[in-house]
């Protein structure tokens, strides 16, 4: 996991239709995400601002994942703090954030997701499941996935096409955890995304259960290990 810095944020950005997400490190690594005993235990934490109507349907998104994803979301959904500020008047996020529906924030063993409710409960409603399990899928990637796995698991993923352009774009040129977000996504409901999804623009891999049975493994180590 040394590929990312303390301080990680992932966008998801409304491009037209579809959603684009960019990385960007603010630092240089010095210590991976701890998964505590604490943390563990715990699960999501909404900020004071999130309505209960919202609260209700990002507890729904995440409910719709298949069990081997909620088990790994359950391993680290204790670090997050889930809020729905994003592009509200006021909100102090990075540039580019003004064009997002879904934001990643990860400093330390702590996550922040910062959604913005003005799309996702207007005319993105339809896309709120893939883009909080993509969101969900970043803090995956970030505490429990290493190196190898996420390069076993993009191998996986079709390309498309040729990149001509800087690695934070979208098709060819989606950086490889957006790739893997995106498809663990996907994974997670099955093949069950909107049109837009999470507007990638990226390839399905032939067979989603084929795809993810790396993480179907990670995820039953995990209940061996809480058993131990």
């Amino acid at each position: 996991m040394s590929r990312y810095a303390p301080v990680v944020i992932a966008l998801c950005v409304v491009a037209s239709l579809l959603s684009v997400s960019v990385r960007v490190h603010r630092a240089t690594a010095t210590a991976e995400p701890t998964v505590t005993a604490e943390s563990r235990a715990a699960t999501l934490t909404f900020a004071p601002g999130v309505t209960p109507n919202d609260r209700a349907w990002i507890l729904a998104a995440t409910a719709t994942a298949r069990p081997e994803a909620q088990r790994l979301i359950a391993e680290v959904d204790g670090m997050i703090e889930v809020r729905t500020d994003l592009n509200a008047p006021g909100s102090a996020y990075p540039p580019g954030a003004e064009q997002a529906i879904g934001l990643t924030h990860m400093v330390g063993d702590h996550a922040i997701i910062a959604l913005d409710v003005r799309e996702l409960d207007g005319e993105r409603a339809i896309d709120r499941n893939i883009v909080v399990l993509h969101e969900l899928g970043h803090v995956v990637d970030f505490v429990l996935a290493d190196d190898a796995l996420v390069g076993q698991l993009d191998a996986g993923i079709p390309a498309a096409g040729t990149c001509n352009g800087p690695s934070d774009g979208v098709g060819a040129c989606t950086a490889i955890p957006e790739r893997f977000a995106d498809t663990f996504a996907k994974w997670a409901l099955r093949g069950r995304f909107s049109l837009a999804g999470s507007g990638y623009g990226i390839p399905t891999p032939p067979s989603l259960e084929d795809w993810g049975m790396p993480l179907s493994r990670l995820a039953a180590e995990l209940d061996v290990k809480s058993r131990g």
